[in-house]
């Protein structure tokens, strides 16, 4: 009889050796990620995941600034870990002082199983603000991803410079 049971407390040790390995699987990878990359001027700012559990924690706000006329190029990546394809309306809004003043972008965006999915769009400063912009008083946009009950905020910083003019870039010097 006691043969029959003699391995009994290791099979019972593996099988919760191995569910608790699945729970850590399951629970820190499985899901939908998304991550978004703002490009303005030579240094890109990326926001990952784990940043935006900080916003909704901590009211913490990602931000970039742009001197006015330039462009900010934005790409939403959305990382699939799930065993089903992953579909949802994504749409983009840009806000000054609490008042809407214009949708970016509205699209869907889908990503196969373990697959990814990605969003292209362009903040044309120009746009949104007159020509005449005050030097030293910066302008703050929130740009608003809303991607099914999913909201993340942005700030941009539109300024301008006392020299502000055309930038011409300089040649490299010969080798």
């Amino acid at each position: 009889m006691t043969s029959k049971h003699r391995n009994l407390y290791l099979y019972l040790a593996l099988a919760c050796f191995l569910g608790i390995i699945l729970i850590f699987i399951f629970d820190g990878y499985m899901g939908i990620y998304d991550t978004i990359t703002i490009t303005s001027g030579e240094m890109p700012v990326k926001v990952e995941p784990d940043q935006w559990q900080q916003q909704a924690r901590f009211n913490f706000m990602p931000s970039t600034s742009v001197i006015y006329g330039g462009k900010v190029i934005f790409n939403y990546a959305i990382d699939n870990h799930r065993f089903s394809s992953y579909k949802a309306d994504v749409s983009v809004s840009v806000w000054h002082n609490q008042v809407k003043v214009a949708d970016i972008l509205s699209e869907t965006i889908t990503a196969k199983a373990f697959g990814k999915g990605q969003l292209d769009w362009i903040f044309d400063t120009t746009q949104f603000i007159s020509g005449n912009i005050s030097t030293g008083m910066p302008s703050d946009f929130t740009i608003a991803i809303l991607m099914g009950n999913i909201e993340r905020k942005l700030i941009v910083n539109v300024y301008s410079d006392v020299n502000q003019s055309k930038v011409i870039p300089v040649a490299p010097p010969p080798n």
